[in-house]
């Protein structure tokens, strides 16, 4: 059973990009060790190709070695964070037709492999200078749950799930800027992950 992670830092959180097993500090390698212990008899073969920076544009450059080449059984795919950080960032803009577009491209091409898919939706939380990001996170987060919708795929609504949790706790416990999460939030990526995993091992 190979499980292949594509995404952007998120996902990459740290890992090794020169070495294509590691699989980084964050929600990846957290899901990675509870699921070997659920499944001890289960052969897991599970990859980490997050890459920081990256935006549905770099994700259709990579697709096909990264996911396409591995003939995965499962993908991950948590992008759309920096569609929309980099306009602020670095000025790159990408339309909401854009991002339309490629991620239609992406969902197209893996499914197209045959592996089940996993949609995450990107968040954002209200720290630092982040809240100028939420008007365009809700956008791409319709997009990518009418896509799920259409195409009758999982999805994990990650803005909706920190975005209620931090009613009560502090944004803080769940990321260290707004987008990044950290070790208590990438745990409760991975158990939710985990959660929707188990309908398929």
């Amino acid at each position: 059973m190979k499980i292949v992670f594509f995404g952007d830092s998120i996902t990459e959180s740290n890992r090794n990009l020169l070495d294509p097993d590691d699989l980084g500090v964050g929600y990846v390698k957290i899901a990675a060790g509870k699921l070997r212990l659920l499944y001890p008899d289960l052969e897991l073969d599970i990859l980490n190709r997050g890459v920081g920076g990256d935006r549905t544009v770099e994700l259709l450059e990579r697709v096909q070695k990264d996911v396409v080449d591995e003939h995965p059984d499962i993908v991950i795919l948590a992008i759309g964070v920096n569609d929309v950080w980099h306009r602020f960032l670095l000025g790159r803009e990408v339309t909401v037709e854009q991002f339309t577009e490629n991620y239609n491209k992406l969902v197209e091409i893996i499914k197209g492999t045959g592996a089940k898919l996993l949609l995450l939706q990107p968040f954002v939380l209200n720290m630092e200078d982040k809240p100028r990001l939420r008007p365009y996170i809700a956008q791409i987060n319709e997009v990518i749950g009418n896509i799920a919708v259409r195409e009758a795929l999982p999805l994990i609504p990650l803005d909706e799930i920190f975005t209620g949790l931090t009613q009560d706790i502090k944004p803080e416990q769940f990321s260290v800027d707004g987008v990044h999460p950290t070790h208590r939030g990438c745990r409760y990526i991975a158990d939710l992950v985990i959660k929707e995993l188990k309908k398929y091992l």
